[in-house]
């Protein structure tokens, strides 16, 4: 200061000064600003302004320590179909909608609670348990949604975690949670769930199948099952369906119920289905090889493997590598999957069928969109469930909606053929009804390849 004042006056020096010490302060505020605007993006999601995941876990863990002797209850909600919802009113709809969400869980009645977004449509919030609190909390909820979009009734779906033990993770708690949630999304009957300990057990199940199925697919335990399919009139066989059956050498045989589903969610079912496929056209080619004329082998395509880009070069470079007639290998498609991509399935199909491969579709019927996806897809053969033919239904309604569908697919010249067929009193019927092809426990079960092929030595 000395030294500028010899050369400036003082009030120059002192207006210097006061510039420097408010630019250092504007400077520290501005740092202040963005370490506050770091803090909010890290602890906030930044469209609702409600918590994020990581820091509702933080605060469920707070509440815990806080309120040891108080029991709680950890709920998931989120819209049903909000891709919909998207698609038709808009993004900025739906986010008006999330946001509006958000609101009405700041706005819930509780002595102490904290809640937040999870990601996408889906929330969470933890709060003490008291009486039925938490019923009227999605009742609540539930009238809110009703007037949260002009024309629309926007349905929430709800999981319910009791937490009965604070010693283990807030992310498994709410996994629980989303766990009972998932088990009911597209179930109109039903609102919400509650996780359970079959639920847990489900888990560990399914666990121990994750952790085990690369090793059972290298080892060779997955085995092919053929059921065979009749000629109704001569009872002779007209071909098979090729099943998996999982041996393993210590459980014995794991049931696809159980299996199949979590392939599913993982997204292994691709590589089973494709070392099905490759058993059986080896098995084709054996038997060509062998003097024998064979009947077509139908071989399950599941919904992920329509996903696939490469899917028409795997199967073609297939049945190329055996040598084979694409019309000896058939491919089942689920109607379920029709629903959930209808393009991806009309432009696959329209590609398989060029290559000459024989498309049926599986389950017709059990969907919701029966007549539009046979509007729309040229399938070359319709497999219809016998689950009409209920033993209760006394009305005789089951019979006469099988008896159109079969007429129907008669007028559009594609064969049907009835799988489930468990009884005489069932093939007689579809026998009655024009329908010549079954499949079922009255003819015969999936059976192994040995047996399978001593059937066809006895034709």
């Amino acid at each position: 200061r000395e030294l500028l004042e010899k050369v400036y006056s003082s009030q120059a020096v002192e207006q210097a000064l006061s510039i420097l010490v408010r630019g250092r302060s504007e400077e520290t505020e501005r740092f202040r600003c963005r370490q506050a605007e770091l803090r909010r993006k890290a602890d906030f999601d930044e469209l609702t302004g409600i918590y994020n995941r990581s820091t509702f876990y933080k605060k469920v863990v707070e509440l815990f320590k806080l309120y040891p002797k108080d029991n709680f209850v950890i709920i998931r909600l989120n819209v049903e179909r909000f891709k919909l919802i998207n698609d038709l009113f808009g993004e900025e709809t739906g986010d008006r909608l999330l946001r509006y969400i958000a609101e009405k869980l700041a706005d819930a009645q509780f002595e102490y609670s904290t809640y937040g977004r999870m990601h996408s449509d889906n929330f969470v919030i933890c709060f003490p348990l008291r009486g039925s609190n938490q019923m009227e909390f999605i009742g609540t909820i539930q009238q809110d949604m009703e007037q949260a979009l002009p024309s629309y009734k926007v349905a929430m779906t709800f999981g319910i975690y009791y937490v009965n033990n604070k010693n283990i993770s807030v992310s498994t708690m709410c996994d629980r949670a989303g766990l009972a949630l998932q088990q009911i999304k597209g179930n109109y009957m039903k609102s919400y769930n509650v996780y359970d300990e079959r639920m847990r057990r489900a888990i560990l199940q399914e666990q121990d199948i994750v952790n085990e199925m690369n090793s059972a697919l290298s080892g060779g335990q997955f085995r092919v099952y053929l059921q065979p399919k009749y000629d109704i009139v001569t009872e002779q066989i007209v071909g098979a369906e090729a099943l998996a059956r999982w041996i393993h050498p210590e459980k014995g045989l794991i049931s696809p119920a159980v299996f199949i589903p979590a392939f599913e969610r993982n997204g292994f079912i691709m590589e089973l289905d494709i070392y099905i496929w490759e058993i059986v056209c080896r098995l084709l080619r054996k038997w060509i090889d062998a003097g024998y004329d064979p009947q077509p082998i139908s071989v399950n395509v599941s919904r992920l493997d329509l996903y696939r880009t490469d899917l028409c070069d795997v199967l073609n470079n297939m049945v190329k590598k055996y040598n084979l007639d694409p019309g000896l290998l058939q491919l089942e498609l689920t109607e379920s999957a029709y629903t959930e991509n209808p393009q991806q399935i009309i432009e696959v199909t329209k590609q398989l069928q060029k290559m000459g491969f024989p498309i049926l579709m599986d389950d017709f019927g059990s969907g919701y969109s029966s007549l539009n996806m046979l509007k729309d897809i040229s399938v070359d053969v319709l497999k219809i469930d016998l689950h009409f033919l209920d033993s209760q239904d006394e009305s005789g309604r089951g019979g006469n909606i099988l008896n159109s569908v079969v007429r129907m697919a008669e007028c559009l010249k594609i064969p049907v053929i009835a799988e489930g067929v468990e009884t005489k009193q069932q093939a007689d019927f579809m026998r009655d009804i024009g329908c010549y092809c079954v499949q079922g426990y009255y003819y015969s079960k999936p059976i192994g390849v040995e047996e399978y092929e001593a059937l066809m030595n006895s034709i």
